[in-house]
């Protein structure tokens, strides 16, 4: 084990503690985990994890594919890293808990039971954490410690690698959503608990989902008056200044710090445009945020980073009053990943490999195997068969006495020559290796294809099978012939012995030396064309055995090319890329076809060992294999080449405007609002991870061309910062933006709306003390200033009263009634409420002003109507008709009139005036 761990190579990380909350918490420490896995490989250990949850379900498994591995391996949360927060009986709490009573808003619904969610309700997910207080202080205590623990950065035989943390400081993220119930509703209260026990030191980010993603869903109702109310609180402690106590499980928990060192809001447009329309997919942005957070690329990216979030810090602003505390991220990576392209061109090259291995090819030429066949025809019976004589008779009287022993031995040697002669002739050739041989030759250096073969084989086995009937006949004809010889020959051994008239007459003897020499060369002949017959039908046999292995080779080819011809269409492209925040580049037409193709027109097949074993040879023969290169090679070679071979280079150039475009900050803002640089400091800031930031010949480093498509302008190419990861097969563009007030992102106005739409019947906040106390996130106007700008306005007949107040609101590039109220004190309060109306409001009337200071006679008829106007006033105070809401408004308007009329009567136009008189 420790041979092992000497080998490991050492990687550096923040330390670094994730603490999801909620269910998009879940979601994206799991992306978060997964980038870490197929990084490393393996879970860094400096690198822990928490899920706090109000839901116990732990069901959820993303899959990720480690370096080296073919298939994916799950990713899930284990037991030790989810802390499950439920209150039975939670209905009782706000009686009975005297820390719950204390803030538990009187408005927020209540359930029996907190076990599976907050159900949108913030102040229920508050209630079960301070149902859970002793727990969650203990919890994040000791995850904070084991954060810390030494043993961490000592070197294992367990894991791949040693790590090394940059510093000793934590950097702990909360994620979460501002949507619901759990993550919205203790988000505050964790990071405040999280302050008291981390150092001075440590950082502490928040990374949060805004609601638009889950509008128009079921059961979201609430979403967006959850977060409006939620930054109401965030913005409010973001400001604190000073401390404050809160007592939490017996604890007192005392805020010193703001509750986080920057605040990343992620929203489902971003900067670019680009919008994403899956929950899913801003769960893995947020992973993503996570896991760069622990400067996994190297400790350029980490300083970077650290720098960044410090400078941004410093130097932030304040709009109309409003802190700008707010940043966003966003991040994609570009993977050199030619696998799957190289796998589907291997598919194609395979399936003509087997079309070319299947076809006919070049005709096979038998003509040597049907020569060998034709041999067979010829063959003698081995010398010392034909050496044997079979023993004769010297008189008519010993015939009888040797005729069945002759008879026997004339039977042996048929037997025995056709035996030997068969025998030897198998062991000197065996006619399947000797045809497979032929074949094998014609398959692998020949050009034959299968098809070929078999129509080879077919007509030698033709051969075979006529020549084996052929030598069959003449074998029976001989047999026959032979038999009837024996016949005769033992008729006339049986014959009686011819007697004279006084005594026996002499008889040559039948079996003599010359009969029995010609029946021995008639058993010899017999047995001899036996022989022939029974080799013609071992060709016959074996010829009709390799056809039919061929045939069933055959099928298993086509079955083959079929399973790989199916696969066409069923997977991904190779070029598309499902992942919204990954792209892939070679695009799906490079030449790697081409490369592949000329491998399939190579391989050399092996007849036997497809015979053999048909699988494992097909797998072996096809495993065809792509050049290796990286990224950077990659890309240099495709640039080079782009006057070639323009379609790639667009698509080049389409993959790598679309990284920068995806890798926008995620969310979106009213830029008029933040324009003015006298007011605060807004930046972005682009960090591109490349592998070598010192390499020029790297074209993300020294191409002006294709750094042109990251940066176009001066502006951009200096906020462009590059960074080393020491992976040549990846680009990753990340890129920060900060910092804004809440109130200026886009569609904010829409949350407010419904926030004070439905804040009349239940509360959205977490704390009784909230509602209606804390300031809004709008900059809203002083009293005297909406008083001011609402009677000039009236005044000067901007804002005037059709079927209801109004002005004409020319903010959207054309004109159109922007529609206040339909009395005084209503139109008066959405007026005073709504900052950039009063703002828009504001511009017309200081227009109008400065129009009347450069026409006296029209100041002066003002200035006269002026009484006219105040009357009028007064008269309406006296009116029944209205209300006591509708008079004060009056009331205003006159005081504004009065202190206008002063201002008029002690303006004089000419004072100021410079008008040194001219001598000539």
């Amino acid at each position: 084990m420790l041979e092992n761990a000497t080998h490991q190579k050492a990687r550096k990380l923040k330390r670094t503690v994730l603490i999801g909350l909620g269910g998009t918490g879940k979601k994206a420490l799991l992306h978060a985990k997964k980038r870490f896995l197929e990084t490393f490989g393996e879970e860094p250990p400096l690198v822990k994890y928490l899920l706090i949850d109000t839901t116990s379900a732990n069901t959820d498994t993303l899959h990720a594919r480690l370096p080296g591995r073919e298939e994916p391996v799950p990713v899930r949360l284990r037991a030790n890293e989810i802390l499950h927060i439920e209150a039975r009986g939670a209905s009782l709490l706000p009686q009975v808990h005297d820390e719950i009573r204390e803030w538990f808003p009187p408005k927020a619904d209540l359930k029996a039971n907190i076990l599976s969610g907050a159900g949108q309700i913030r102040a229920l997910g508050r209630l079960a954490l301070f149902a859970n207080a002793t727990t969650v202080y203990e919890n994040l205590r000791d995850l904070l410690a084991l954060a810390r623990d030494y043993r961490d950065e000592r070197p294992s035989g367990e894991r791949r690698h040693i790590y090394e943390p940059y510093t000793p400081h934590l950097t702990v993220a909360l994620v979460g959503s501002l949507a619901g119930g759990t993550g919205s509703g203790i988000f505050l209260d964790v990071a405040f608990l999280l302050r008291q026990l981390m150092k001075d030191e440590d950082q502490l980010f928040g990374y949060f989902l805004l609601p638009d993603i889950y509008v128009n869903r079921p059961g979201t109702q609430n979403v967006e008056a959850n977060a409006y109310a939620a930054l109401k609180e965030l913005d409010h402690f973001m400001s604190l200044q000073g401390s404050f106590r809160y007592r939490f499980g017996g604890r007192e928990i005392e805020v010193r710090k703001k509750p986080f060192d920057m605040v990343f809001l992620v929203n489902r447009e971003n900067r670019a445009g680009k919008t994403f329309t899956e929950v899913e997919d801003l769960m893995e942005l947020l992973g993503l945020g996570l896991y760069l957070l622990a400067g996994p690329l190297g400790k350029e990216q980490a300083d970077t980073f650290d720098n960044i979030v410090h400078q941004l810090n410093e130097q932030k602003g304040k709009y109309y009053g409003k802190t700008a505390h707010y940043a966003s991220f966003g991040a994609a990576e570009l993977r050199f990943a030619p696998e799957g392209l190289l796998r589907e061109a291997r598919r194609e090259g395979q399936v003509k490999a087997l079309e070319a291995l299947l076809g006919p090819g070049y005709p096979w030429s038998t003509s040597a195997l049907e020569a060998k066949l034709d041999e067979v025809k010829t063959l003698l019976a081995p010398e010392e068969a034909s050496a044997s004589q079979p023993p004769s008779s010297s008189s008519r009287e010993q015939d009888k006495e040797i005729w069945p022993r002759l008879q026997q031995d004339l039977e042996s040697l048929r037997r025995n020559l056709r035996e030997n002669l068969l025998r030897r002739y198998e062991e000197s050739v065996r006619v399947r290796d000797l045809v497979l041989r032929e074949a094998a030759e014609a398959l692998a250096h020949k050009g034959t294809g299968l098809e070929g073969l078999e129509a080879g084989l077919k007509t030698l086995l033709q051969s075979a099978r006529e020549l084996h009937a052929q030598l069959s006949q003449e074998a029976q004809q001989q047999e026959r012939g032979w038999k009837e010889e024996l016949k005769r020959i033992e008729q006339k051994v049986n014959a009686p012995l011819r007697r004279g008239l006084f005594r026996r007459e002499e008889e040559d003897p039948v079996l003599n030396r010359r009969a029995v020499s010609s029946l021995g060369e008639g058993a010899k002949e017999l047995g001899t064309l036996e022989a022939r017959a029974a080799i013609a039908e071992g060709w016959v046999k074996a010829l009709e055995g390799l056809l039919g292995e061929l045939q069933g080779l055959m099928q298993r080819v086509r079955d083959h090319k079929a399973r790989l011809e199916s696969e066409e269409g069923q997977k991904e492209g190779p070029s598309r890329d499902v992942e919204p925040f990954t792209l892939t580049l070679p695009p799906a037409y490079v030449e790697a076809q081409g490369r592949v193709e000329a491998e399939a027109a190579e391989v050399r097949w092996d007849l036997e060992a497809l015979l053999r074993a048909p699988k494992e040879s097909l797998e072996q023969a096809l495993a065809f294999h792509g050049s290796a290169t990286s990224l950077a090679e990659w890309v240099r070679k495709a640039f080079q080449n782009r006057e070639k071979d323009r379609e790639l280079w667009e698509a080049v150039e389409r993959t790598l405007r679309e990284l920068d475009q995806v890798s926008d900050p995620a969310w979106d803002y009213e830029d008029a609002w933040v324009s003015n640089p006298g007011l605060g400091y807004k930046e972005k800031v682009h960090i591109l991870g490349v592998a070598d930031a010192t390499d020029r010949n790297d074209p993300f480093v020294g191409e002006e061309e294709i750094l042109n498509l990251f940066a176009s302008n001066l502006h951009d190419r200096m906020r462009l910062q590059r960074v080393s990861t020491g992976d040549p097969h990846r680009v990753l563009h990340y890129k920060i933006e900060a910092s804004i007030p809440a109130f200026v992102l886009r569609g904010i106005h829409i949350y407010r709306e419904k926030y004070e739409k439905l804040s009349a019947e239940r509360s959205f906040h977490v704390h009784r003390d909230f509602e209606g106390a804390l300031e809004d996130l709008f900059p809203l106007p002083r009293e005297e200033e909406a008083v001011e700008v609402w009677t000039k306005a009236r005044a000067f007949g901007l804002l005037t009263n059709e079927e209801g107040y109004g002005f004409v609101d020319r903010r959207q590039g054309t004109e159109r009634r922007h529609f206040l109220g339909t009395s005084p004190a209503e139109a008066f309060r959405a007026l005073k409420g709504d900052f950039f109306a009063f703002k828009e409001l504001e511009a017309q009337v200081k227009k109008r002003e400065n129009e009347l200071r450069r026409d006296p006679q029209r100041l002066k008829e003002i200035r006269e109507r002026l009484a006219e106007t105040m009357a009028n006033r007064e008269s309406k105070l006296a009116d029944e008709g209205f209300d006591l809401e509708d008079k004060e408004v009056f009331q205003k308007e006159l005081e504004a009139l009065r202190a206008w009329q002063e201002k008029l009567e002690a303006f004089r136009p000419d004072s100021g005036n410079d008008d040194f008189p001219a001598l000539l």
